[in-house]
């Protein structure tokens, strides 16, 4: 027989974003069953599942639980940027490897020089990278107008697709900053309308 193994997987299970946390939970779980039942692998793989909510503060929570666990070998956390950057430091301090698997922001894996801290995706510089090249070098847009939400998320999105449109001399006619709980645009969109852009 096998030795067992624990995993962690640590995702928002409940709250906002509990549809996309709830289906990267099943993928996660279905790919350690294929895994297991593939016979490749030297230990049988269990699973333990934590609720990060996307909060930052229950992000901590989750991984210091996880870390605390002798048992658990390595975590697969966090679906948001800055539950995944607040918990950096726990899975450093405890020496526990986390494969983020879906946070964006660069400074996670670049902002330190933490060998346990890795991911599986690209980060906003990749991200606003490949939309640049697309709308201005593929699609040959030069005129943009742009929204971003002002939490550090849309910031971030904003600084590295302004870089990358001004990299590829784009004109970009105006910035607006918007809340996440915002849902009339009209007044700014007049506002665009009027500078005549070709992309928002």
């Amino acid at each position: 027989a096998k030795d067992k193994v624990k995993i962690a997987f640590i995702g928002p299970l409940t709250g906002i974003h509990e549809k996309m946390g709830t289906s990267c939970k099943n993928a996660f779980l279905l790919a350690v069953n294929q895994w297991n039942a593939s016979g490749k692998n030297k230990y049988i793989y269990e699973v333990d599942t934590v609720d990060d909510e996307c909060v930052p503060a229950k992000g901590v929570q989750a991984a210091t639980k996880v870390a605390s666990d002798p048992d658990i070998v390595a975590a697969a956390a966090h679906y948001c940027s800055m539950v995944a950057i607040t918990t950096t430091d726990v899975f450093h301090k405890f020496g526990l490897s986390n494969v983020v698997w879906g946070a964006v922001l660069p400074d996670i894996t670049y902002g330190n020089n933490y060998k346990e801290i890795c991911r599986v995706n690209g980060t906003q510089v990749e991200q606003n990278k490949f939309n640049a090249g697309l709308v201005v070098d593929k699609l040959g847009f030069k005129k943009f107008a742009i929204i971003h939400d002002t939490t550090d998320y849309g910031r971030g999105h904003l600084k590295y697709f302004e870089a990358e449109l001004k990299a590829r001399k784009a004109e970009i006619v105006g910035i607006y900053g918007v809340t996440i709980e915002q849902k009339d645009f009209s007044t700014i969109l007049s506002q665009i309308k009027s500078l005549n852009p070709e992309v928002v």
